[in-house]
Parts: C-alpha cells; structure tokens; sequence
C-alpha cells in the first residue's frame, strides 16, 4: 500500500444539518401529476437510480428474496455473460401458473425452477424510446398502457455505440399512484385495462 503524505490532503469543514429541512429525492415528482404532465416524470431512470437485475440461473425464491429486500416487483434478467434476456415480476412469480408450466415442461420441482425459465424474454417484451416518452403526456402512457395490458413498460436509448439497451422502466403502480388512484386493488374494475378506462374517464 502506498504511504500518504499527511500535507498531501486536508480535513474538509463540516457543518451541522440543524438547519436542513428537506432532502431533493430525485425519483419524487415536484407537484401535481395530471394527465398533460411530461410522461418523463413517472419513468424510474436507471441512469438515477439502478436497475434490480438477476442471472437467469437463480431461483425463483432468489428471485423473490431479490425483489423483497429491494422493494421493486420486476428484476431484469441476464445470462451468464450480462446479456439482458428478459424480465421476471412477482405477478408471475406468485401467480402460480407460470411456475406450475415451467415445473411440466422441464420435469422439475418448484425448488429447481430457476428464473429463465419463467422470464418474459425480450423478443416478447415491449418498450417505449426515451426519446419519444420525452415528447409524450402522461395520458399518452395512461392509454399505451392500457392498450397493451402490462404492468411494466420499459424504456430504452440508443447507446453511443448505436445499440438500444434499457434506460429505466415505467411501472403501471408508480402512474396510478401518482394520478391518486389505486391501480393495484380498485373495487370496480376487473382488470388493468378497466382500470386504465377508469383513470382517462377521470379527466375527461
């Protein structure tokens, strides 16, 4: 280990936080989120805050041990050599049904099945550019969402190698709760799309 001179640095001044009264959180919308807001607002950028992502050879029950201490609801899959090949959510992982196909088709037990073999795989995923969510109001993604029934939209960018990669993902919870609605347990509607009927027909 390399000797530090003692004059080669100084102590920083320091001060009390007595006189601190907010903390800038930058994935809390500033103000009232309606339906005219930029889309961007409600996106979870990677760039800000980091993806959740697990290998496709982890186990379901790491995969929801994952998701639990994290406090998210999708992980982002990859292989061996960090190629992304998909997305698992709890939806899937609790729902049951997923799980119980995976265990017939490759003649395992629950304990055995492991991620990829439930993932989404990105050729059946759909994804919205950040650049046209950045041209887009939040009652454009209210209604993409409703067309299309997921409870997750990821975002992708162009990288500097001119390769797409994901940028961050919208999460259907995260719109209605910011539009002030249950999205996740309303009495009436029967399904996401009724839901999303529900949240337009609000503002109309």
């Amino acid at each position: 280990m390399n000797a530090i001179a003692p004059s080669a640095y100084h102590t920083l001044d320091v001060e009390t936080l007595s006189h601190v009264t907010s903390a800038r959180l930058p994935l809390q919308p500033i103000g009232d989120i309606t339906m005219d807001s930029p889309a961007s607002e409600l996106m979870t950028d990677f760039a800000v805050t980091a993806g959740r992502s697990i290998q496709g050879s982890a186990s379901i029950g790491q995969a929801l041990a994952t998701m639990k201490q994290a406090g998210v609801r999708l992980l982002l899959v990859h292989d061996h050599d960090g190629t992304f090949t998909g997305v698992v959510t709890s939806r899937e992982l609790q729902g049951g049904r997923v799980v119980m196909r995976a265990m017939t088709r490759f003649n395992v037990q629950r304990d055995e099945v492991t991620t990829d073999m439930v993932q989404i795989p990105r050729a059946e995923l759909q994804g919205i550019p950040l650049a046209v969510l950045k041209r887009a109001h939040v009652g454009d993604l209210v209604e993409t969402l409703r067309q299309s029934g997921e409870s997750h939209l990821l975002v992708t960018e162009q990288g500097d190698d001119g390769k797409p990669s994901v940028r961050g993902l919208v999460a259907a919870s995260r719109v209605g709760k910011a539009l002030g609605l249950d999205l996740e347990h309303p009495p009436e509607a029967r399904n996401f799309a009724d839901i999303c009927r529900a949240v337009l027909g609000k503002y109309e």
